[in-house]
């Protein structure tokens, strides 16, 4: 695993190089394309050492949906057209619905599992509803959004108390750290304030999310 994290590290190195100097900005599309295929590599690789093919094809979904949202939000980051940002939302909330899919397989959702959710879409409708953030007729989409990865993060979060494990530790950190890269989606790409260290922090924890719910078919 410590092969795969040095490698996988290196290729989002280069991406926060690319949203940090100004001399890399026209390689950033390219860049975040090949930490997205990293994750995608490393997921193949999981499986393969850990014997998990049933996982992986459960998985493989998102994780497919997740990069064609990087490779659409990489061309809105470059260009902001306004449709690159849409598709990009949407291949994202089907990457969440596909999580939610993956650990619904062995554990039905309860009503208790949609407190979180409800809680998340409560706080994102008060956070859009206020003059900070701009987020104009996406309100309702971003709320639905909200929804379904709060659900992941929640599902996610769960899983080592009913599941103990390695494996169930590390979809747990995937999960939490992808709810907090989408997190601060909000304050990135909507709130009047931002700066390059945001963008870092979003990628940061989006990629090594996507990295530790890969590894995860490593146990």
């Amino acid at each position: 695993m410590l092969k795969m994290l040095a490698g996988y590290s290196l290729a989002v190195m280069c991406l926060f190089a690319a949203v940090l100097r100004p001399a890399w900005k026209n390689y950033y599309i390219a860049v975040k394309t090949v930490c997205s295929f990293s994750f995608l590599a490393v997921l193949t690789a999981a499986a393969v050492c850990g014997e998990q093919e049933a996982q992986f094809m459960r998985m493989l979904p998102a994780f497919l949906c997740c990069l064609a949202g990087d490779v659409f939000l990489a061309f809105y980051n470059r260009f902001r057209r306004r449709p690159q940002f849409l598709a990009g939302l949407f291949c994202f909330l089907a990457g969440h619905i596909g999580f939610v899919r993956w650990l619904c397989a062995g554990r039905p959702l309860r009503a208790g599992d949609m407190l979180f959710p409800a809680a998340a879409v409560l706080l994102a409708l008060g956070l859009t509803g206020g003059t900070y953030l701009h987020t104009g007729r996406l309100r309702p989409y971003i709320a639905l959004y909200t929804f379904f990865v709060a659900l992941f993060c929640a599902k996610g979060v769960s899983l080592p108390a009913a599941e103990p494990g390695t494996a169930s530790l590390f979809t747990a950190a995937g999960a939490a750290l992808f709810f907090l890269s989408d997190f601060s989606i909000l304050f990135l790409y909507f709130g009047r304030r931002k700066g390059p260290w945001l963008h870092v922090f979003n990628l940061a924890t989006y990629y090594y999310g996507m990295f530790f719910l890969a590894v995860s078919l490593l146990f």
